[in-house]
């Protein structure tokens, strides 16, 4: 499991998405933030990424057209209480990370 650096999604090795930052792969941006607020379970915790209720509907619309994805995977799109905690730490620290590097640059 991987994060997104400005979106702070989560995605897996294996779905596919090799630099999820770049080309067509963005789209998934959308599509992967909001099943990251799937996973965590409480969408407050999840800063928002886009216009309200984009990232549900491009989630529809993936989900839709590519329902076989393994990003689709019952386990990859519901509430996990572990899965979510370990989630939330790895947002912490890659946002304390992002912090320190431009605090160290003033």
């Amino acid at each position: 499991m991987e994060i997104e650096g400005m979106s702070w999604a989560i995605f897996w090795e294996d779905e596919g998405l090799p630099n999820p930052s770049y080309n067509l792969t963005r789209a998934f941006i959308y599509v992967t933030h909001y099943r990251t607020c799937i996973i965590v379970g409480d969408l407050s915790k999840i800063s928002d990424y886009g216009p309200k209720y984009f990232n549900k509907f491009l989630y529809k619309l993936a989900k839709f057209y590519f329902p076989d994805w393994i990003g689709f995977t019952e386990s990859r799109c519901s509430y996990n209480p572990d899965l979510a905690n370990r989630i939330l730490r790895i947002q912490k620290v890659a946002e304390w990370r992002v912090n320190k590097m431009f605090d160290s640059e003033i």
